[in-house]
């Protein structure tokens, strides 16, 4: 039996009345397949118990986060400890060069769309509530972890002034433990360009997808993610909306900075040359 055939089945013990007209199975996720069916509902299975518990949480916070967000994001309809099916929220990767494409006004309001998602999220009350820790909150020892972990695996395959651009950038931040001071805040942490659902026709983004890394954490790293994607000149036009994501630059650009190695880092752990090439294209352009 096929993948897509036993995904099928599942499918359709979950939702007995269920007529697949067509169905598509998407196997590329870090944590998740995908399965699409008729085009309009999205079924998504945990690839191991790591992956179920983060799935577990995420229903969580979608719930809470439902009211809070003004652009689109999955809203559960069919659930168990292994499956969240949500509908499909139409649209394409908003790809760097895509969006470099399109007029200054259209620039201005995808960004502002952005601003807006990050300013109601960041701003969710977390009081008495029970909310998972990020996947990418990481506290000063755990950087200091990464950094000798790096240099001990990543910069043997480093020309000699990227190792030096390396150094300073690890250390340089490191040196400062008050860049680890911070409030918590509901974060995405994992905004790339695949994950931004943009409506070609209408130059606007439908909706946000995939919050298996969100929680808690520090609202830097979404401005870091979106410098690294996008660059420092497009996170400039957030600060209209969100004019406070500017005290965030310097932790955002250290993060930055840090997301490629933190993937070369992966790749050689887990003997997956594939994580090299995972954001080619990236703008990772900051003043």
């Amino acid at each position: 039996m096929t993948d897509v055939a036993v995904y099928e089945e599942r499918i359709r013990q979950l939702v007995a009345d269920i007529f697949i007209r067509s169905i598509r199975l998407n196997d590329e996720g870090l944590m998740n397949d995908v399965v699409i069916v008729n085009e309009e509902l999205v079924f998504r299975f945990p690839k191991d118990e790591y992956a179920a518990k983060h799935l577990s949480d995420e229903i969580n916070l979608l719930r809470l986060l439902q009211p809070h967000l003004t652009l689109q994001i999955p809203a559960p309809l069919y659930e168990t400890r292994n499956i969240l099916a949500y509908r499909l929220i139409p649209g394409e990767t908003l790809r760097r060069d895509l969006l470099r494409r399109l007029g200054e006004d259209d620039q201005q309001a995808v960004a502002n769309q952005l601003a807006q998602f990050l300013k109601e999220l960041h701003g969710v009350e977390t009081t008495g509530r029970e909310i998972a820790q990020a996947d990418a909150l990481m506290k000063y020892e755990g950087w200091v972890n990464v950094y000798q972990r790096i240099r001990e695996k990543v910069y043997p395959l480093l020309l000699a002034h990227l190792r030096d651009w390396a150094t300073e950038h690890f250390e340089t931040h490191l040196g400062d433990k008050r860049n680890f001071e911070y409030e918590l805040k509901v974060v995405d942490t994992d905004l790339p360009p695949y994950h931004i659902m943009f409506d070609r026709e209408r130059k606007r983004i439908n909706g946000i997808i995939d919050f298996g890394c969100a929680g808690l954490g520090d609202p830097a790293i979404d401005f870091g993610v979106i410098i690294y994607n996008y660059g420092e000149s497009f996170l400039k036009r957030f600060y209209d909306v969100y004019p406070e994501a500017e005290q965030y630059l310097p932790r955002a650009r250290f993060y930055a900075g840090a997301h490629e190695l933190r993937w070369l880092l992966t790749g050689v752990e887990r003997n997956q040359p594939w994580w090299f090439a995972v954001h080619v294209g990236s703008a990772k352009d900051m003043n």
